[in-house]
């Protein structure tokens, strides 16, 4: 995981925020509309993709239930001390699991961070960026192109006026480099997914290009600066021989819940 995010590193660097900067302004001033008019005039297979296929994706990934999934695990994790206290449900579990005291405690610890960085990561950077949202005003493009609304209304609480950065895509990328982190694999996939899902929002009629790269970028380095300050020094304190893989993991928690 560590080496995972010096890699990424860079995505946290003041030039890196300019470089964002100067292209959201640079593409909402000469390339969003032309880009989303562009989009209008593409094949229909493309939008049959994009509204089938990828915008059902988005939805199962909301941020809420992958929330309420790590909320559940830490909650179910709480009274664990207690739990492997009682000899007799240690004993329960040791035996329905396969594992001994020091495995099985680790794992918890260990869950339950990963937990906490997954929730604090979706928060943070999803309060950003509404924050975000409501501070730049820029109007969605269908409502820009069918209602007359301003392009850009500063402090604009209207919910037809908080197009950028694209909510959609800042959780997309927030889960993206989360995967990232902590799969260490598939990260070419991953990324295409999120720019997918992103992507699918233009084509919604929701998102200027310039909304997707900011979101994307407000997404993506919440999980990295969470994990460098907060949670790195604590997750390295485990060893990898003390811990499960996803499968066991998930056969612990399923005899945790009924013991």
């Amino acid at each position: 995981m560590q080496n995972v995010v010096q890699r990424m590193s860079w995505l946290t660097s003041v030039n890196f925020f300019v470089i964002v900067v100067l292209t959201t302004i640079l593409s909402f001033n000469f390339l969003d509309i032309f880009i989303f008019e562009a989009s209008r005039s593409m094949h229909g297979v493309f939008f049959s993709f994009f509204k089938n296929i990828i915008d059902p994706l988005s939805d199962l990934l909301d941020p809420l239930n992958i929330i309420i999934l790590c909320l559940t695990i830490i909650l179910a994790n709480l009274n664990i001390d207690s739990l492997l206290k009682n000899k007799t449900k240690l004993n329960l579990l040791e035996k329905k699991t396969g594992f001994n005291f020091k495995k099985i405690k680790a794992t918890f610890s260990y869950s339950t961070l990963i937990c906490k960085h997954i929730v604090f990561s979706l928060i943070l950077a999803g309060v950003v960026c509404n924050i975000l949202k409501y501070i730049i005003g820029v109007s969605r493009p269908k409502y820009f192109f069918l209602e007359g609304f301003e392009r850009i209304d500063f402090f604009n609480l209207n919910h037809k006026m908080n197009s950028l950065p694209s909510g959609h895509t800042q959780a997309a990328f927030t889960i993206a480099i989360l995967l990232i982190i902590y799969l260490n694999r598939y990260t070419i996939s991953i990324l295409i997914v999120a720019s997918l899902m992103g992507i699918s929002r233009i084509f919604m009629s929701m998102h200027f290009p310039s909304d997707i790269i900011f979101g994307a970028y407000v997404g993506s380095i919440f999980p990295i600066l969470l994990f460098k300050l907060y949670f790195k020094k604590r997750l390295e304190k485990f060893s990898k021989d003390n811990l499960m893989k996803f499968s066991e993991f998930v056969k612990l928690m399923y005899w945790r819940i009924f013991i």
